[in-house]
C-alpha cells in the first residue's frame, strides 16, 4: 500500500491568503498520508519554468516537521501549477532514494499506488532493467500514444497521478483495486487529490476549508487542464479497459502494520498554533511557519507555562488570560473586552453573521458582502467579476448567468 496526493491549480491566479491556505492543505495532506507508507516520501513541483523532484527516506509526517519543509513550501508559489506527492510502502525494490516516487521517464513524471505483478515481463519487452514495478507504468506512458495500449499490458492494481509535457495538465486515473479522491476549491481554482476520503477530509478540515470530496470514477483517465479552471472542472475523459488477469496473483499479499510515531517533535493529533491559530502537529503547539520566528513566538516561563505580551497594553499575560486579536496578535482579555473583541457574558471573540457567496460558496461576513445583479458575492468574486466586465481579465467565461 502506498499513497498519492497533491494539488493542481490555475497559474498566477491565487491571492496571498489563498496561497497560505493551499500551503496548509498540502502540509496536512503530506502529514495525513503517512498512514499509507513510511518507507519514503516524494514530491514533484511543476511550473512553466521548471519541474522539480524531491525524494527522501523520511516518513511524510517527519518531513513536515523538519526544517526541509519550509524550503519545499518556498518553491510553491502562484506560478506553480502542479504539486504531486507520494508516500511509499515498499513491495518491489529495496528502500532507497533511487526507488522512491515520483519517477521520471522521459517527459513523464508520475506517482503510483498499487502493485504491478508482471513488471519484469514488461521491462524485458521494452529492454529496460527496473527495480520498482511502478517504473514500467510511466515508461509505457512515455512511449505509448494511446492510453489503452498502456493499460492492456498492466496486470495489477493502481491509482496514478502523472504530468507529461504540458506543465498545466495533471492526469489522474485509478482502477477498482485502489482508491482516489478529489476536491475542488473553486475560489482559488485549485484541485486537490488524495488516496482516501479520510485523508482528504482531515487535511481540508485542519486548513479550515469546507469542500465536497468525491471518489473519482474508475477506469477513466482524467486530464485536468489547469489553464481553464473556473467555476467547475472540465477534464478530458478517456475511458479505458483495465486488465482483469492480474487476479491469478491474488495469493500474493503484503502486511500493513500499525505505524509508530516516536519523535519528540510531532504528535498524531492536530493542534492549533498558539501564535497564529493555524493547524500544527508539533507537540509544542507552534506551527512550522512560526517556529523560526523567535520575535513572534510566545514565551515560556520557568514553570513551562506560555506567556505573551498584550498587543494593546504591552503587559505580559499567561496564555489562558489571552484573547486572539483578529488583526494578527494576542491581547489580554481586559483589552479584548474594551475594544469589543470579547463578549462579557461568554468570554469569546465576537463573530459576525456569515452568509454564503452566491458564486464560490465561501462564508462571508455580512458587512463584507458585495452585490451585483441581485447576487451576493464575496469581495474576491466581486472583484473578479468586475475585472471581467471591464475587459481587464481575458479568456475567462462569464461568472454569472
Amino acid at each position: 500500500m502506498c499513497g498519492i496526493f497533491g494539488f493542481a491549480k490555475r497559474e498566477g491566479w491565487q491571492s496571498d491568503d489563498q496561497m497560505r491556505r493551499i500551503d496548509d492543505v498540502i502540509t496536512n495532506l503530506t502529514w495525513e498520508s503517512v498512514v499509507r507508507g513510511q518507507d519514503s516520501t516524494g514530491l514533484a513541483i511543476v511550473s512553466k519554468e521548471d519541474k522539480l523532484v524531491y525524494r527522501t527516506l523520511q516518513p511524510s509526517d517527519a518531513l513536515v516537521c523538519s526544517n526541509e519543509w519550509d524550503g519545499i513550501l518556498e518553491k510553491v508559489d502562484r506560478d506553480t501549477t502542479i504539486f504531486m506527492g507520494h508516500v511509499r510502502f515498499a513491495t518491489h525494490g529495496t528502500i532507497t532514494i533511487q526507488n522512491a516516487h515520483p519517477f521520471t521517464k522521459g517527459s513523464v513524471i508520475g506517482a503510483h499506488n498499487g502493485v504491478i505483478y508482471n513488471h519484469k515481463d514488461i521491462a524485458s519487452k521494452i529492454g529496460k532493467n527496473v527495480q520498482v514495478d511502478s517504473e514500467v507504468i510511466f515508461g509505457l506512458l512515455n512511449k505509448k500514444d494511446k492510453y489503452q495500449d498502456v493499460f492492456d499490458l498492466l496486470e495489477g492494481d493502481y491509482a496514478l497521478s502523472w504530468v507529461n509535457e504540458d506543465y498545466q495538465t495533471i492526469n489522474l486515473m485509478h482502477e477498482d483495486g485502489r482508491p482516489l479522491h478529489i476536491a475542488y476549491w473553486k475560489k482559488a481554482r485549485c484541485l486537490f487529490w488524495a488516496s482516501t476520503a479520510d485523508i482528504m477530509e482531515e487535511a481540508l478540515k485542519a486548513a479550515g476549508l469546507v469542500i465536497d470530496v468525491y471518489s473519482l470514477p474508475i477506469d477513466t483517465v482524467y486530464e485536468y487542464d489547469t489553464s481553464v479552471f473556473w467555476k467547475s472542472l472540465e477534464p478530458k475523459e478517456t475511458k479505458v479497459e483495465t486488465n482483469e488477469n492480474w487476479n491469478k496473483y491474488s495469493n500474493v499479499g503484503y502486511y500493513h502494520g500499525g505505524w509508530s510515531r516516536g519523535s519528540n517533535n510531532y504528535s498524531h493529533s492536530a493542534n492549533r498554533c498558539k501564535l497564529c491559530h493555524t493547524s500544527t502537529y508539533r507537540v509544542d503547539s507552534i506551527c512550522y511557519k512560526c517556529i523560526d520566528k523567535p520575535e513572534k513566538q510566545l514565551k515560556m516561563d520557568s514553570n513551562g507555562d506560555w506567556m505573551a505580551t498584550c498587543t494593546d497594553c504591552n503587559m505580559e499575560v499567561y496564555y489562558d488570560d489571552l484573547a486572539y486579536d483578529t488583526q494578527g496578535g494576542y491581547m489580554c482579555k481586559t483589552c479584548g473586552f474594551n475594544l469589543g473583541y470579547i463578549k462579557s457574558s461568554t468570554d469569546k471573540i465576537v463573530e459576525q453573521k456569515m452568509y454564503s457567496c452566491d458564486f464560490c460558496g465561501d462564508g462571508v461576513e455580512v458587512i463584507n458582502m458585495k452585490y451585483t445583479e441581485g447576487y451576493g458575492l464575496c469581495e474576491y468574486c466581486y472583484d473578479a467579476e468586475s475585472k471581467r466586465k471591464n475587459g481587464e481579465q481575458i479568456n475567462l467565461p462569464a461568472v454569472l448567468g
